[in-house]
């Protein structure tokens, strides 16, 4: 009887094979060149812009449009800035004379981050330094998937590093290159050439730095305190975790240990910064063991890795007027950290 019953198991699950064969394959041929094209013309349009040295205005999910640029550009660059929106703003005229890449993503993770990195060097583009920065738990709650653009590359990042995981398998069955932004094909006018700001958007210069509705609000210290401090008295109970979390799972952390070791195997410098959060988040999330950056600073001296910054507004010296909101501060205090660090000049 046990052995009808395991016959039976094994049929039933026979059935699904060519199902997930299905997927597999059609995942596979989203991701060939000719099909891929298809998805991103649209895109292609403003990267060839943006290596033109014009400034676009666009709708798109950075995560697609960022990666299409990078693979468009024509030479590799000096220093890449690999991140999220907390690095966004930072320029190329920074770090004169040397050239810059400014490759962090809106809504943009620690895997967002491998994948870029693993771009830049299969296109030939792998930089001196690389400027990345963490969040405490390396990933971001509720992203459960690699933008479609940087799928390919995060996967052969894993292989590289010799890293198995459920992610090499679900990325196919989850169809990750169908995932493009819908506003690539449903939005009018997903991009344009321009240096005005189009609200709704972001603002996209030549070396990758953005502006967007944030950085543009205009709002003040104290409207940004109120801000805060209602944010905080609403928080969804994951997200309030996941703020309230400072170690990363053991996965996302034998990842970092590897992407920053293939790193110093090529001889690229790493600088990691770490972005202040605003007082009175940093003090909500703080009495919960959020934004404790131990574990970072331990895992960097080991490899002789330099950290600037700090999540302690009170460690970074900021005041409320440097922030925006409770997590993204403002241009010239990225400016005073890098140069305090010794990263950029005056």
């Amino acid at each position: 009887m046990r052995n009808s019953d395991a016959l039976r198991f094994l049929l039933r699950l026979a059935c699904f094979l060519p199902f997930a064969g299905g997927l597999i394959l059609i995942d596979w041929i989203s991701l060939q060149p000719p099909v891929k094209g298809r998805f991103t013309h649209i895109l292609d349009g403003a990267a060839t812009a943006l290596v033109s040295g014009k400034t676009i205005v666009s709708h798109a999910d950075m995560r697609d449009l960022k990666p299409i640029w990078i693979e468009h550009l024509h030479s590799r660059r000096d220093v890449v800035i690999l991140g999220s929106s907390r690095l966004a703003q930072i320029p190329q005229d920074w770090f004169r004379p040397r050239s810059t890449l400014n490759a962090a993503l809106l809504a943009g993770d620690f895997a967002d981050t491998v994948s870029i990195l693993q771009l830049c060097l299969e296109t030939g583009k792998s930089p001196q330094l690389v400027l990345l920065e963490l969040n405490p738990t390396l990933t971001f709650e509720g992203k459960s998937y690699v933008a479609p653009a940087l799928s390919t590359y995060y996967r052969r990042a894993l292989l590289h590093y010799k890293i198995f995981s459920p992610v090499l398998l679900s990325g196919p069955l989850s169809l990750d290159g169908l995932r493009w932004d819908p506003q690539i094909f449903l939005h009018p006018d997903v991009w344009r050439i321009s240096n005005e700001f189009d609200p709704g958007a972001y603002r996209m210069r030549p070396d990758g730095s953005a502006d967007w509705d944030l950085t543009e609000s205009g709002a003040t210290p104290d409207q940004v305190d109120a801000s805060v401090v209602s944010a905080m008295k609403r928080l969804d109970p994951t997200y309030s975790h996941w703020r309230a979390t400072s170690r990363p799972g053991w996965f996302d952390l034998k990842i970092l240990r590897a992407f920053l070791g293939d790193l110093q195997s090529r001889g690229i410098r790493v600088v990691v910064m770490l972005v202040p959060v605003h007082p009175a988040a940093f003090d909500f999330y703080a009495r919960q063991g959020g934004y404790n950056e131990s574990w970072i600073r331990q895992e960097m001296a080991a490899r002789g890795i330099t950290v600037i910054g700090s999540y302690s507004p009170s460690v970074a010296r900021a005041t409320r007027a440097d922030f925006y909101d409770d997590v993204h501060v403002k241009a010239s205090l990225l400016h005073r950290l890098l140069r305090e660090g010794g990263i950029v000049q005056e």
